[in-house]
Order: structure tokens, then sequence, then C-alpha cells
């Protein structure tokens, strides 16, 4: 064989493994991407919990992340089902756990700063999450504890949603623990069975008059169903969140 027809053999040689290797590198993508399920044990507590990568995710760049809550009686995946459209559009990682309600949930508010920050951790081993832009969002009793973490443990996550539930005034001195003013959204509907806008209002001025910044909106002709108008909170509330990020 003539020097002239190896390197062109050599040459070719070395395309067809540069094709092999961006094969190879664009399957793991899409393997990665989509849902996958995990289990936390925390405390002798058993916390299942899901996890949406979107299409496109690319390991090499860290991606914002939304921790999300649901309500008493509800589930982490169809929650994150909620927040699906949207992760995917702005290529969002949910994490949704499945938490106790009633008795347990109460018991479990305690502990939900260590909870939440373990639950984290598990996704940062598993995707490439940027620390400064991880984010919660809360429905009803995951309102509760999205206020917990945001105030208990206010320098790691950078902003947070509430839809429906407030700040008891038993519990006003939670504001006081937060190191960093956690920037916080919050949602309820004119009709709500269970909140009234005045209790509402209570918890935006306590935010407001502790030097949080708060984006409150009171929804027209809405009861406490959240799923009805979830793609049109969900979009203001990401508006809302990804204008913040921790500092440097």
């Amino acid at each position: 064989m003539n020097r002239m027809k190896f390197k062109l053999r050599f040459a070719r040689c070395v395309q067809l493994a540069l094709a092999l290797l961006c094969l190879v590198a664009n399957s793991g993508a899409a393997v990665s991407a989509g849902t996958s399920h995990g289990n936390l044990e925390l405390n002798g507590g058993q916390y299942p919990y899901t996890v949406f990568a979107p299409i496109g995710y690319t390991p090499t760049r860290p991606a914002p992340a939304i921790l999300l809550v649901h309500g008493a009686g509800g589930n982490g995946p169809d929650f994150l089902k909620l927040w699906q459209g949207i992760a995917q559009k702005n290529g969002i990682i949910l994490v949704a756990p499945t938490l106790p309600s009633g008795d347990k949930g109460a018991a479990l508010e305690s502990q939900v700063p260590q909870l939440f920050h373990a639950l984290m951790g598990l996704a940062r081993k598993q995707w490439n999450i940027d620390p400064r832009r991880i984010y919660l969002f809360g429905y009803s009793a995951g309102g509760y504890f999205t206020f917990d973490a945001a105030m208990l443990d206010s320098t790691y996550f950078a902003a947070a949603g509430v839809f429906a539930a407030r700040i008891t005034p038993e519990f006003a001195w939670i504001v006081q623990k937060a190191q960093r003013k956690t920037p916080i959204a919050l949602y309820i509907g004119d009709h709500d069975q269970f909140f009234s806008r005045a209790q509402i209002r209570v918890t935006r001025d306590l935010l407001r008059a502790s030097g949080f910044t708060v984006h409150y909106v009171e929804i027209i002709n809405q009861d406490h169903n959240y799923p009805a108008v979830s793609d049109w909170v969900n979009q203001d509330a990401w508006t809302f969140m990804r204008g913040h990020s921790l500092p440097q």
C-alpha cells in the first residue's frame, strides 16, 4: 500500500471513529432525558421521588432545577406532570417527592430543610444542576413546607412560589430565621375554599415588612383548584423565579 492510500484510509478510520463517538454521546443524552424514580431513606422514613430531565439536557451545561411540593392527598408524579411542559421548554430539571399528609405530614415539618436538601443532593449526583438556581414551588399543604424551606434553608434555594398557602400567625417568627431574604411569588384565588385573600395578604405584608421581595397575584374567579390554572401560574412563577439566583 502506497503512502497516499494509507493516508486516505487512516483519514476515513478517524472520521468513522468520530462519528461513532458522536453517536454514543447522543445516545447517552437521549437515554438520560425523561422521567426517572428514586427513593430517599431519611431518619427512618421512606420518601419516593420523581425526577424529570428535559430532552436536550446536556451534562456539560448546568441546568436550573425546581423542587415541587404537592398538596395534601397528592403525589410527586402527578404534580410533576403539571410542570413538565414548562420544564421541557425552558431546560429545567424537576424533582418531585411524594410526602405524607395529615399528622405524619405535620410531624415532618421540622425535618423539611434537611429532607429537601437531601433530595436535591441525590438529584445533583445524577444531573448537572446549577447550585445557584435551585427553586421551590408548593401548593396548599405543600406551601407550608415551601415556606419552611425558603426561610430555614434560604442560602440553598434561590426563590420560591406558593399557591394557596400562608404563614400562620403562630409561625410568623420563621421569617426572622432566614439568613437571606428568599424572593417569593404568592398566588391565591378570590374564591378559595380554604384560605381567604385577607389571610394571604397578611403573609404578603409580613414578608414585605421583613425585607422580602414578594410577587403577589390574586386570581379572579378562581378557587383552590390549582391544576385548573397551573399552566398560567407555572409560567408566571417561572418568569419570576428565574430572575433570581444565589449570589456568587
